[in-house]
């Protein structure tokens, strides 16, 4: 292969330059085979990589692959929301002559939305409506699997396995402090989320670092490495499950979650659902929010200009292959 492939890496869900969620983002990545995007991923060693492509259907306008060092996955949050950063950052999305687009993953299609506020694109993208897979009842099995004590679990709220789209494991816990002393046992959390058909779970309390946000979270993965520090389909289940559960009860609802603090990179998900008629099935939109004094819009300048850094310094060069 003679042609370099140009990637970029964008922080997702960064309230801040250098904090939220790295993803690695190949724009054009035609030409690829499986093998080599998933050698790709493993070299760069991120949380994910996502590789566009053009579409295999006549209803999307890309189609998006995601992989994690170890292998594909269906859908991804955060690595969707830098990738459309990216394409609109290098020309191939434009907000103002097009405001809805459509992408093709393994898990369909998925509209995404770039709206445009003061010189700043907002990114959208259209959660799948939630499965819930049940109650898990041994509370000390989870516990302990988690390296906490029963006692820390939220009595009032109930473990359970929630899916949209990658299947996570939700439940309360009662404290920060709580929260701040999960640790990952990976055998056992592999065993639990095979048998509650999840991918990983997603941890939460209402106490957090900033006082005006909803809730700090945690998303625990089966696997080694680092901690993924922000997951927008993770807080996508989290709201279902809060909305299920009547722990927010309107019929349109919205969170503002912290998450990365334990790998000192604070991320924001902002995520709003809305209840169907019967209570049973919701769809939710989260988007990449840009800093404390707007939390409905993204910055792309900030990720342009952290895009534009990593290019120059460091991950965001060519590869041949």
């Amino acid at each position: 292969m003679s042609e370099p492939y140009i990637y970029y890496v964008a922080n997702a869900f960064a309230p801040a330059a250098f904090g939220g969620n790295p993803a690695g983002v190949f724009p054009c990545a035609e030409g690829l085979s499986e093998e080599q995007m998933l050698a790709i991923a493993k070299q760069l060693n991120l949380v994910e990589t996502v590789f566009v492509l053009p579409p295999s259907l006549d209803s999307a306008d890309f189609r998006l692959r995601y992989f994690t060092p170890e292998k594909e996955l269906p859908i991804a949050g955060h690595p969707t929301i830098a990738a459309w950063v990216v394409l609109a950052f290098v020309g191939m999305a434009d907000p103002k002559r097009k405001d809805r687009y459509r992408q093709q993953t393994q898990n369909g299609i998925q509209e995404i939305a770039l709206e445009v506020d003061r010189g700043n694109i907002r990114v959208l993208m259209q959660q799948a409506s939630p499965q819930f897979r049940g109650e898990i009842k041994d509370r000390g099995r989870v516990a302990k699997i988690f390296s906490l004590g029963e006692e820390d679990l939220l009595p009032e709220l109930p473990v359970e396995s929630v899916d949209t789209g990658l299947g996570h494991i939700v439940f309360g816990v009662a404290t920060l402090a709580a929260l701040m002393k999960v640790r990952r046992n990976i055998e056992p959390l592999k065993e639990l989320c095979k048998e509650f058909g999840a991918s990983e779970a997603q941890i939460f309390c209402s106490q957090t670092y900033d006082p005006s946000l909803s809730l700090h979270t945690r998303n625990i993965c089966p696997r080694e490495g680092m901690e993924d520090p922000a997951c927008g389909v993770g807080n996508s289940a989290l709201l279902a499950y809060l909305m299920k559960n009547n722990y927010l009860r309107s019929t349109t609802a919205e969170i503002y979650a912290e998450q990365g603090h334990i790998e000192n990179r604070p991320s924001i998900i902002y995520v709003r659902g809305t209840r169907a008629a019967k209570g049973e099935l919701y769809q939710s939109h989260y988007e990449l929010t840009r800093d404390s004094q707007s939390r409905e819009a993204m910055e792309v300048m900030r990720v342009a200009s952290l895009v534009k850094a990593c290019q120059a310094l460091q991950q965001a060069s060519t590869m041949s292959l």
